[in-house]
């Protein structure tokens, strides 16, 4: 009977492992490969936003210099000494330029260089400014003081980033007088600096123009549409490709992103790791009765069964099986309780690293969104407040006088009268027009509004709470401080944070004291005092029948009265002066909340300073 029923067991585990094996390479193998296809899409889609990024920052900078009233007159012949003070090669160099050019209003150049490597040379090396070429025309030509162009263009010494914007003054009024031209040549320390910026194996290379592209990527990736993709897989890696396209909409270089196949060779261990598991359970049954398996296996497995149900329904990877035995079921207990420890750790880990790389890719993607929203509403506004200007100019008040007077001829009350229903047509007209400038004006605040509100829904997500020693926080938070400072703040820390450790949120609590240290090293500029100290201490204290760690920021800077400090972290109020939004000790407090802890402030009034408490769990004892 032994015998039948192990010969049966052996036969049922033989046809299980098989079924297990058939599912694990056509569900798990395939699934891993999907998400290394999706990784290779993601990497792709990183790279590309990584490359426009850039170009929005060179376009930030060459407006900076279009639209500054030094320019505006050197440009017109008014302010020669700009060229000497402004326009050397150290400017190219700390601005990160390759192409640096400046037209008057007739298109001629006015000044400019072109450096590669160690050497300068004439712009018209590039061959995209000559005279009459479409490229030169569509550069230099602007007829809107607010137009600029931006984009990717080929030229004589390979592929560039380029923005052009009008030269007007700093107010953006007219006339245009000329043309503010910058250039980014995408070269191979271009390609490095991505590369380390992005994490990603990135590349590109032109398109010949004679031989074309592959008809699978006629979709460039830089365009309005949805960017088509190439994935070509190998047994080590996945490189995809996508097209980029320049200024006229013309192909111009070939990205490739190649992606390590690291997750299909983890999908393959982990199939071969379960057959291995598999072939080893059934010698051990085929070695015990039926008795025994009743007792020994079957129970168990049924324990260890409900087990990963209960994980599999709850998500909680803590839970542990603790079982105590010694044989081979217990010995899977234990390789199964490190595998949920160890995927509990490469979960935090996986989300901490896409909380740091979402937030950048996030930020950048809604502020693009609203400042495309933004720019046609204040056109309309602007086209909205000339409308009513223009009413004004109309002297209908003057013909009514003229023609309340007993004396008024007759032909003039004719003239006037004319006058006057010309005057209400021009009004109706405007106002029509005005009308449809503020629908345009409403649809825009709307797409703004939408825009906000469709980023509030993410951003709520908790944070990831983690072990955090306060000593390494602070030793990242405190670099803050400029290093060209003289005579410098005096900083320095208790020896007693060395030892401490706070349940927080990392990125979170790093930017909450990189915040206050900065604003004591601010407080402290403006006092103009001559004790520069900031000092950071920290000791646990029980609040109420919880642990907290206090770390305490203080400074001899300007201090603050009892009417600051009720105010002091709501939203929108600045002890500072100027322009400021007010926002950073109020995100401050919200972000200590989220994470269990709170902020507290106090001075001893103007000139005295001030100390920053911020209370968090402590995590003493804890494992990390």
């Amino acid at each position: 009977m032994q015998e039948k029923v192990s010969l049966t067991l052996i036969g049922v585990m033989a046809v299980l492992a098989l079924l297990i094996y058939a599912t694990l390479n056509r569900v798990v193998a395939p699934a891993f490969d999907q998400l290394e296809l999706d990784e290779a899409r993601t990497n792709l889609v990183r790279a590309d936003r990584a490359i426009e990024n850039d170009l929005h920052n060179l376009s930030a900078i060459a407006k900076d210099w279009a639209l500054w009233d030094d320019a505006f007159d050197y440009v017109r012949g008014d302010y020669p000494a700009f060229r000497d003070s402004n326009l050397d090669r150290p400017t190219l160099t700390n601005l990160g330029l390759n192409l640096l050019a400046i037209y008057d209003a007739k298109q001629s150049r006015v000044w400019g260089q072109v450096l590669q490597g160690d050497s300068l040379a004439d712009p018209d090396t590039l061959g995209i400014l000559d005279a009459d070429t479409d490229s030169a025309t569509y550069l230099l030509v602007h007829t809107d003081p607010a137009g600029n162009t931006n984009g990717l263009i080929r030229t004589a010494l390979g592929p560039m980033m380029i923005s052009s914007w009008p030269i007007t003054r700093s107010d953006g009024s007219g006339p245009i007088a000329g043309t503010m031209i910058m250039g980014q040549l995408l070269d191979e320390s271009r390609v490095a600096i991505l590369r380390q910026r992005t994490e990603v194996r990135l590349d590109w290379e032109v398109v010949d123009a004679v031989s074309g592209i592959d008809e699978t990527l006629l979709t460039p990736l830089n365009g309005p549409d949805e960017g088509s993709m190439r994935h070509d897989t190998s047994a080590t890696q996945v490189v995809s490709t996508g097209i980029l396209a320049d200024l006229f909409d013309a192909p111009l270089l070939r990205l490739r992103v190649t992606t390590p196949r690291n997750i299909s060779s983890l999908g393959a261990s982990t199939v071969n790791g379960a057959l291995l598991f598999l072939g080893l359970a059934a010698v051990i049954v085929a070695l015990v009765t039926w008795f025994l398996l009743r007792r020994i296996i079957v129970l168990p497995l049924e324990g260890l069964a409900a087990h990963i149900t209960a994980i599999r329904k709850s998500g909680d990877l803590k839970h542990k099986l603790g079982d105590s035995r010694t044989d081979e079921i217990g010995a899977l207990a234990a390789e199964f309780d490190k595998l949920t420890d160890e995927l509990h750790d490469a979960r935090k880990l996986l989300l901490d690293q896409s909380f740091k790389a979402g937030k950048a890719d996030n930020a950048a993607e809604v502020l693009h969104n609203i400042r495309n929203a933004m720019t046609p509403l204040i056109n309309g506004i602007d086209r909205l407040a000339k409308n009513f200007g223009a009413s004004g100019k109309l002297k209908v008040n003057q013909a009514v006088e003229e023609l309340i007077n007993p004396d008024c001829p007759p032909d003039r009350e004719t003239k006037l009268f004319r006058y006057i229903e010309s005057a209400f047509s021009h009004i109706e007209s405007i106002n029509a027009e005005a009308i449809s400038n503020l629908d345009i004006a409403s649809k825009q605040a709307r797409q703004v509004e939408a825009i906000l509100s469709d980023q509030e829904k993410y951003a709520h997500v908790a944070p990831v709470i983690e072990k955090l020693s306060l000593d390494e926080v602070l030793d990242e938070a405190v670099l803050v401080l400029p290093k060209d400072d003289d005579p410098g703040v005096e900083l320095s820390l208790e020896e007693g944070i060395r030892k401490l450790c706070v349940r927080a949120h990392r990125v979170g609590l790093l930017q909450v004291m990189g915040n206050l240290i900065l604003n004591a090293y601010e407080s402290i500029e403006r006092n103009r005092s001559a004790e520069r100290k900031i000092r950071l201490a920290a000791r646990e204290e029980a609040v109420g029948e919880q642990k907290m760690v206090r770390l305490t920021i203080s400074d001899t800077g300007c201090g603050f009265d009892e009417i600051t400090r009720a105010k002091i972290f709501q939203r929108g109020f600045s002890s500072k002066e100027g322009n400021l939004s007010g926002l950073g000790l109020h995100w401050c407090a919200n972000a200590l909340a989220g994470m269990g802890g709170r902020i507290q402030a106090e001075s001893k009034g103007p000139g005295h300073g001030a100390e920053f408490h911020v209370l968090l769990p402590t995590a003493q004892g804890e494992l990390t």
